[in-house]
């Protein structure tokens, strides 16, 4: 079997061979071998049949993922080149000049146009909606970490807010719609072996109908509700990441694939259960592979399922790369009859933005501070969604509302509400058919504000949306701007044909924010602040977390919020915080004294009114507090960082690392100089 040279930033050989030490050959299966005790606690999930599909499956797509793999790492290099050289020729041309050079339609060595887009654009294939999916795809996104969030998450349409205004009732009612809930296990969720074999536990009792939970400590039952329940969607990882606790000839099974093939070996006869998010692909290459990867998955639970129907898998595909956005149609193609629609996760996309521009002096992502980046920064690639998914009958989502509000605090549910209410209006206007949230009490707001638009855009005369918006922002100086907000065009973006389109697709072509600079050392302090807590918990065992944060309100009060941080989250603050620091725009020493200052706040939770602590420094937290410090120092102090996060934070899910005296000394020592001293 090909070596997959792909892997080794997450699994450098000495951590290899440690884990081939621990493994414990398989029983009945040839080549395979498990961490030790994984059997034993997920015997349904892991029972040998499964993991013979999951392996005759990665025999048959190895070689092709291997290629792919390698594809990316060609790539990249290339596009580094590229700007650098770029770089040179651009010092006398002004960073808003259509003479500007980046990688940009470049082509390699095989006259591969790398990144934007082809000159010949490819139609994608009619698509076909299951009935079961058809209609608004307002969508919670969260990990079936227990069955008791699995739960809440399958009975959000029934959470109701305190004191709900009988006009959100009405309109959901009315809309006879259901949530969609995206059963996270990417980016939300820290990737233990523990926690991934829970989510296929609980997502398969889900699908099954057979889950419920009561709570220890208080008693309080949670079951599925009779009726009104989300629908189900499952984001399995990128291809990027390997799995060290599933061996197959000495080599990692690939992530991916584990998730997936385990979940379809398990689901195959509930079609329903068969619709998949895919995060990451950034090319029609690599969608290609998908759709291989999924039609020798089918054959094989053909063979054991006569009555299974070919082509009921069927995937929305997350575009959140600046390659993906530019060969949506392409993509769509190479993956028919899988393909069923798209997204936009707009905060790793415009982190993997910062990593194409890495070499670029002039590049500054969009600041993490800016409230208005859906509105004014994502235009663009909105439209290029509606304008290749429309056609095709696709569907077509926007992305993740995360800023929640402070139970009992009404300013900050009012801000909170004003934020939600001008992205959702933002996204409908832009023709999506729906949107992410990032917590159960926005599923009603969301799904009445839905057919409320609707109702507005079918006559004129009605009154639904601005009686919710009432409702929900009764304050007049919060109010009447976002009246004017409802009823006003969306921001005129660039035309298609404007020399700068392309870098405006990618939000690439920011000199200073109007918001706040992003060498100012409060948002390189935010930034601080919330990547060590996010790393910390992530290293903890939670994948998502809901930091504290400040905003400001219409009347320049600053209130009281939280952020829902994710993985994608922590990956753009430390790219901004990066490109400030490697192109001279925040010195290392200003970088070093705030992140100082930032730890002996966190370690002495000197909380103030306007910024808490969330993450304690304290039990487990404690242990991790040190390892989340030294892998933010490497992100952002690296010449070259890692690509991904998770390549520094994969060794800390592995059980023996994780209990050893040290974690720290023993990744290190087996990270053959990937984990580095900064």
């Amino acid at each position: 079997m090909t070596t997959m040279r792909g892997y080794r930033p997450f699994l450098p050989q000495p951590l290899l061979e440690a884990l081939r030490r621990r493994s414990q050959p398989h029983e009945t299966i040839p080549g395979l071998a498990i961490a030790e005790g994984l059997e034993a606690q997920f015997p349904q999930v892991l029972c040998a049949d499964a993991l013979e599909f999951v392996c005759a499956l990665y025999r048959q797509v190895q070689p092709e993922l291997a290629a792919v793999l390698e594809q990316r790492q060609l790539d990249r290099a290339f596009l580094d080149e590229v700007t650098a050289r770029c770089t040179q020729e651009n010092q006398d041309t002004p960073f808003e000049s259509a003479d500007y050079r980046t990688a940009i339609g470049q082509r390699d060595r095989r006259g591969r146009v790398v990144v934007g887009p082809l000159s010949e654009p490819t139609q994608g294939e009619q698509v076909t909606i299951p009935d079961f999916l058809v209609g608004d795809q307002i969508t919670l996104f969260g990990p079936p970490d227990s069955a008791k969030m699995t739960i809440n998450a399958m009975n959000a349409l029934h959470r109701r807010l305190p004191g709900e205004h009988p006009i959100v009732a009405e309109l959901v009612s009315a809309s006879g719609q259901v949530p969609r809930w995206g059963a996270d296990s990417e980016d939300s969720k820290t990737p233990t072996a523990d926690n991934m074999l829970s989510a296929q536990e609980n997502l398969r009792a889900c699908f099954a109908g057979a889950i419920d939970f009561v709570e220890e400590r208080t008693g309080k039952a949670y079951a599925l509700a009779e009726s009104g329940t989300s629908k189900p969607i499952k984001r399995f990882v990128g291809l990027a990441i390997p799995d060290g606790n599933y061996l197959l000839d000495g080599e990692p099974l690939p992530l991916h694939l584990l998730d997936f093939g385990l979940h379809l070996f398990h689901n195959a006869t509930r079609p329903e259960a068969l619709i998949f998010y895919v995060p990451k692909l950034e090319n029609e290459e690599e969608a290609a592979y998908l759709r291989n990867m999924i039609a020798a998955a089918e054959a094989l639970i053909a063979e054991r399922h006569r009555d299974y129907a070919l082509g009921s898998v069927r995937v929305i595909l997350v575009f959140e790369n600046p390659r993906a956005i530019f060969r949506i149609s392409e993509m769509a193609a190479a993956l028919h009859p899988y393909f069923l629609g798209g997204s936009l996760g707009w905060h790793d996309y415009l982190a993997s933005a910062a990593r194409l521009f890495k070499h670029d002096p002039n590049y500054r992502i969009p600041v993490k501070a800016d409230p208005n980046i859906v509105i004014n920064h994502i235009r663009e690639s909105h439209q290029i969604l509606v304008d290749h998914l429309a056609p095709i009958g696709a569907l077509k989502i926007g992305g993740m509302y995360g800023v929640l509000y402070e139970d009992g605090n009404p300013a900050s549910f009012e801000v909170s509400m004003v934020g939600y209410i001008r992205d959702v209006v933002t996204q409908l206007k832009r023709g999506l058919d729906g949107f992410w949230v990032a917590h159960p009490s926005f599923v009603r707001i969301g799904i009445a504000l839905t057919e409320a638009w609707r109702r507005s855009q079918q006559d004129a005369s009605d009154e639904s949306l601005k009686t919710l918006v009432r409702a929900l922002v009764p304050n007049p100086v919060e109010l009447e701007p976002l009246l004017a907000f409802l009823d006003a065009p969306d921001i005129e973006g660039l035309a298609s044909d404007h020399p700068n389109y392309a870098r405006g697709v990618l939000a690439a072509d920011i000199e200073v924010s109007d918001v706040i600079a992003n060498d100012d050392p409060e948002e390189v302090r935010y930034n601080v602040f919330q990547a060590l807590q996010y790393l910390a918990d992530w290293l903890c065992g939670n994948g998502c977390v809901a930091l504290p944060a400040t905003m400001k309100n219409t009347a320049g009060e600053t209130v009281f919020v939280r952020i829902m941080d994710d993985l994608a989250t922590t990956e753009r603050s430390r790219w901004e915080l990066w490109h400030e620091v490697h192109h001279g725009r925040v010195s290392r020493s200003l970088f070093e004294q705030i992140l100082a200052e930032e730890i002996d706040f966190i370690r002495s939770n000197r909380s103030l009114p306007v910024k808490r602590v969330q993450v304690q420094w304290s039990g487990d937290a404690a242990r991790w507090y040190p390892v989340a410090i030294k892998i933010l120092r490497q992100l952002v102090l690296a010449p070259e960082p890692a690509e991904f996060v998770s390549e520094l934070m994969l060794p800390f899910t592995y059980g023996w690392v994780r209990s050893s005296d040290d974690p720290w000394a023993t990744a290190q020592n087996l990270s053959d100089g990937q984990l580095g001293d900064y």
